[in-house]
């Protein structure tokens, strides 16, 4: 963030400048995501971004009123050291505002493999496990998987950003607009999530208020009208944004919607009612089609999705199940997200990586890797009468976390609560040098790799 007297000297290097009503100046960088209602670019200055409305024909909205969103989102009483990138400045000549962001940060887009990153995986030599598979499309995308830290960061991503939603509707705020363009991370093995988009930020209201959901995440009563945006519809678009994250599809594409064909004719078949969509996926989209994995109806069984043995606990199974199940017609059965970041974070920290082929498996439960047949890796288990952790033999000292030794905290549930140095030869682990002793609660117990 520079003052207006030194605009000269990075002009050359900067394609467009915008000015801040305090008269900062900020140099636009690269889009970092774009949605339905704006576009968020980086700027020069690491830790800032620069979000522009969109009118429908994907322009700047010259008629956004910035200053009563401004307004209105300053006016919430929003949990301290929430990370929730705010508004910090209007700017001054366009529609638009400044907001934090921290350095280093990608949406959780990065989970998904796009056109650009086909054309990068394609230039690598594909690993021997994926040799195998047929169908190319479903080789690429497991690789890309692996690259992006398979199940387990994802679960432990997810497991951060259900806190991050937790908090806001403890405080009896909605945030309207899940997906993984509005969901961020830290790169590397950063623990950092934020939320990016405040603009829907607001207060649940029994009655009106306005919705606002990105195109296949909506709960069925907003995308159909009848209701508005609210706690249980965030958990509706995050059970959406999980399920993709983890098997690689929507939760709601299964065989009604890719072999239409087969339902053609049956003695059973339900007209179209008034106001479905007669397009498939939309129908899907919209919630008038049942959960791939729904257990009271199998129409729409899924027809091409990783396992969900694979990368969900029974846990996490029934909280799918209750919330795009059961829960898509009745919506108060969904579950509150404080269970999602619980079951999640328990997930994550019963997973192994494997050193071979780098994707991620339930340790407990597989003695092979499930996707190269490598051996299980050594590992050790970290126990307390509240949780459990493993902890692989490549790892010499690591943190051990909060969640281990009190009840789960959405703010602090990662923070490093002690250090351990692990020596699996000997089958020892001991504080780190200078650090405070293990309570008696903390037990270990090391498991060798398996024939």
């Amino acid at each position: 963030m520079d003052s207006p007297d030194k605009i000269g000297a990075k002009s050359k290097t900067s394609s467009q400048r915008i000015i801040d009503e305090y008269g900062n100046v900020h140099y636009i960088g690269d889009e970092l995501a774009r949605g339905g209602q704006g576009v968020v670019f980086r700027t020069t200055d690491v830790d800032l971004a620069i979000k522009q409305p969109l009118d429908k024909s994907g322009k700047p909205d010259m008629n956004a009123n910035m200053f009563e969103r401004f307004q209105n989102i300053r006016r919430l009483t929003l949990p301290p050291r929430i990370p929730v990138s705010l508004p910090l400045a209007i700017l001054r000549h366009q529609p638009g505002y400044v907001m934090r962001l921290l350095n280093g940060m990608t949406p959780f887009e990065v989970f998904e493999m796009n056109g650009l990153t086909k054309v990068e995986i394609r230039k690598q030599e594909i690993p021997e496990w994926l040799v195998g598979i047929p169908d190319e499309q479903k080789a690429l995308e497991f690789y890309h998987y692996a690259e992006t830290g398979s199940t387990r960061r994802r679960l432990f991503a997810l497991s951060k950003c259900a806190s991050i939603l937790a908090r806001l509707h403890s405080a009896g705020l909605v945030y309207g607009d899940i997906s993984l363009k509005n969901v961020f991370i830290g790169d590397g093995d950063s623990g950092e999530v934020w939320l990016i988009d405040a603009d829907n930020l607001r207060f649940e209201r029994i009655k009106g208020g306005k919705s606002a959901y990105t195109p296949r995440y909506g709960a069925p009563e907003v995308v159909q009208g009848h209701d508005a945006s609210r706690p249980r519809t965030d958990c509706w678009a995050f059970a959406v944004m999980a399920f993709r994250m983890l098997t690689l599809w929507h939760p709601f594409i299964g065989r009604k919607v890719l072999e239409p064909e087969n339902d053609e004719g049956d003695w059973d078949t339900k007209p179209i009612g008034d106001g479905v969509p007669a397009d498939l996926d939309e129908q899907a989209y919209a919630g008038f089609l049942p959960f791939i994995d729904d257990e009271e109806d199998g129409s729409n069984a899924a027809l091409s999705v990783l396992s969900r043995e694979l990368v969900t606990t029974p846990a996490l199974r029934r909280l799918f199940q209750e919330t795009l199940g059961v829960g898509r017609t009745e919506p108060h059965r969904r579950p509150a997200m404080v269970f999602w970041a619980k079951e999640l974070a328990k997930a994550a920290d019963r997973s192994l990586d494997c050193p071979e082929c780098k994707m991620s498996y339930f340790g407990q439960k597989h003695e092979k890797c499930p996707y190269c047949s490598e051996p299980r890796p050594a590992f050790a288990r970290a126990m307390t009468g509240r949780w459990e952790s493993l902890i692989s033999a490549e790892v010499r000292e690591t943190a051990l976390p909060h969640r281990l030794f009190h009840p789960f905290s959405f703010e602090h549930n990662d923070d490093t609560q002690y250090e351990a140095v692990f020596d699996f030869a000997k089958k020892t682990v001991k504080p780190v040098r200078g650090t405070r002793p293990f309570p008696d609660c903390l037990t270990f117990e090391f498991i060798e790799e398996s024939k």
